[in-house]
């Protein structure tokens, strides 16, 4: 039977770690990028995009916005600006799509 030396007994140690310590960072990055609450206020910035969001606790039903500065807000569905926004978004992005020459 052999035996491992230390170094590949260190090499099993910092496997691990960053094993473990990859895995517990991926949680609270997931957590911390859907909304956990909204808005009811009409945003003021230039809006470049949006995403809809259902609810999946602690995530909430939303529609985030993102703006030119890259910021996100977290916006209530069915307030009616958020409604209109959206579809002036996806008629934008329609017309974006038809505009691009097929090759």
């Amino acid at each position: 039977m052999t035996t491992c030396g230390p170094m590949t007994k260190s090499l099993l140690l910092l496997a691990l770690v960053v094993a473990l310590t990859g895995q517990g960072s991926a949680v609270p990055q997931k957590l911390s990028e859907c909304c956990t609450k909204v808005s009811t206020q009409q945003i003021t910035k230039t809006i470049v995009d949006y995403m809809v969001q259902k609810k999946n606790l602690p995530c909430v039903n939303a529609v985030r916005f993102q703006t030119e500065s890259g910021r996100l807000y977290c916006c209530k569905r069915n307030e009616p600006w958020v409604m209109r926004k959206v579809k002036q978004l996806r008629a934008t992005k329609r017309a974006a799509l038809a505009s691009t020459p097929s090759s």
